[in-house]
């Protein structure tokens, strides 16, 4: 009986211990599911291969700087051999008038502009008259200061009042002018945003118009290769409208600072366009020429790996699985980002050839979370 007594009182013993021990560790908090992808060698910054879309070198939005009814449209003959209105793909020549509004309202506004001309000046007359009358008597003491005084007065006033009534006749005539608008470049009309009877309001933009003569493609390059770029230098480019011909164009502009956003610098290449085969719009692709073979490789990831640092709206980064303790725990690392090739951008900085990085599944988590791999 005491020997069972014995094996009794051990038994609870170990079922009071292991009840504490149950309540001292709460259960681990449950492995997040990730998808990761073993970083490889890339290409991204060796081989330069760019899309960009070709813009015109020139664009001006045309816009009226009165209000009021559109009562013309320039026209040209159509292809049916009959006139029509402008409209997009139509070339023009500068200072060619494209539309009108009504300027029934804006020549009354001149003409009583110039009524109050004529009535100031015949003010400033009498005043000019008397002031001069007045001043040679008061140079023989024959009237009283105060008249000489009050003819001067009428003179200033009489003449600020000429002034004003001109300036009121100029304005009221570039309001005028401005019921037309003409183009200030030579170019191919873009857009055409206005009817014969729209309202238009001051600023009201009518017209898109550019000069095709040059085109430029623009795109973004990493801190790694634009140290090596020049503007003046040679590229070569293609584009799928026009296959098989190659179009030859220079760096023009080379930004000074990275977007913030992409970490890139804006790069622009002019082509020339004389022939008008290239439209606004077309994609464009080309193979930079660094002229330095010593440019390093770049390590490119799928954008949606990228996150953001906590508490730091400026950097980026990743998030790496490292086995700690036969454990897969995500450790976060800062990178330095280059250009976007498709659905990947390029990692000069922060990750290395063979790291685990979290593709699937990165802003589900935080330093040391644990993660499970899934595929």
């Amino acid at each position: 009986m005491k020997q069972s007594a014995s094996f009794i009182l051990i038994a609870v013993t170990l079922a009071v211990f292991a009840t504490a021990c149950s309540h001292d560790d709460p259960p681990s908090a449950p492995r997040i599911a990730v998808t990761v992808m073993t970083v490889a060698e890339g290409e991204a910054s060796r081989s330069g291969a760019y899309t960009a879309s070709f813009q015109p070198d020139q664009q001006v939005a045309m816009a009226f700087q009165v209000g009021g009814y559109v009562d013309s449209i320039k026209q040209v003959m159509g292809a049916d051999g009959r006139p029509r209105d402008i409209q997009g793909g139509d070339h023009i020549k500068a200072h060619e008038l494209l539309a009108s509004v009504k300027q029934d309202t804006y020549q009354a506004q001149v003409s009583k502009a110039a009524a109050g001309v004529a009535a100031a000046h015949a003010s400033f007359d009498r005043a000019q008259h008397d002031y001069q009358r007045d001043s040679e008597l008061m140079k023989l003491q024959v009237i009283a200061p105060s008249l000489y005084d009050q003819a001067a007065q009428q003179y200033q006033s009489s003449k600020s009042e000429v002034e004003q009534a001109s300036d009121a006749l100029r304005q009221a005539q570039i309001n005028l002018g401005y019921c037309k608008l003409s183009s200030p470049i030579e170019g191919e009309v873009i857009d055409r945003r206005i009817e014969v009877g729209s309202l238009v309001e001051p600023s009201t933009i009518a017209f898109d118009v550019a000069n095709i003569d040059d085109m430029k493609a623009a795109f973004g390059v990493s801190d790694i290769l634009v140290g090596h770029l020049k503007q003046g230098s040679i590229q070569t480019l293609t584009t799928e409208a026009l296959p098989g011909a190659v179009l030859i164009g220079k760096i023009t502009s080379i930004a000074a600072n990275a977007d913030p956003t992409t970490r890139t610098f804006q790069i622009e290449v002019t082509v020339p366009n004389k022939d008008g085969r290239l439209r606004p719009g077309m994609i464009a692709a080309l193979q930079m020429r660094d002229g330095n073979a010593a440019v390093a490789e770049a390590l490119t990831l799928p954008l949606n790996a990228i996150v953001r640092p906590p508490h730091d709206a400026r950097d980026f980064a990743v998030y790496v699985v490292e086995n700690q303790g036969g454990r897969s725990l995500a450790s976060l690392r800062k990178v330095s980002l280059g250009e976007i090739i498709g659905n990947e951008i390029a990692v000069s900085h922060g990750v290395a050839a063979g790291d685990r990085v979290i593709v699937r599944g990165a802003t589900m988590v935080s330093e040391g979370s644990e993660v499970r791999i899934i595929p």
